[in-house]
């Protein structure tokens, strides 16, 4: 009788037992193909090279539709002539002057419209507004030309 090593039974290691077994029981190599496919289906559907931009909310209301580096100055008005998306001069009733030139309104009601004013001359349009009040006059927007 040949001598057996310590790790072998009946003659066989434990690799030739494994290999025995597999080749005996199918269903535990179609379980190991099975599952060797689903991990790389999953490496591949995990594919994170192209991650969605982040979808950027703009807040709601009159807030939302402002012009990057305006500011939104709600007028007092009697009239409903104004409606979202018109282009008015803001004029300071005491002296008459242009506060702010081709200014966007970016929201109208009946009682009040929120106009678009440049951060620079928020204060000057606010003072008008505090001092006597402003008159708001239609003019033909920048895009109707083109």
């Amino acid at each position: 009788m040949p001598p057996t090593r310590p790790s072998a039974r009946n003659g066989r290691s434990t690799v030739g037992r494994i290999q025995s077994m597999l080749y005996r029981h199918r269903w535990v190599r179609f379980l190991a193909a099975g599952g060797a496919a689903l991990v790389v289906l999953v490496a591949l559907t995990d594919d994170r090279t192209d991650p969605t931009p982040p979808v950027e909310i703009s807040p709601p209301g009159p807030a939302g539709l402002l012009p990057p580096g305006t500011r939104g100055v709600p007028v007092p008005v009697d009239s409903e002539v104004f409606a979202a998306r018109d282009s008015v001069d803001v004029h300071a009733v005491l002296d008459g002057t242009a506060v702010v030139r081709g200014a966007l309104i970016v929201d109208a009601d009946e009682d009040e419209v929120v106009v678009a004013v440049p951060e620079e001359q928020v204060d000057a349009t606010v003072d008008a507004l505090a001092t006597g009040g402003v008159m708001l006059v239609l003019v033909p927007s920048e895009t109707d030309g083109d």
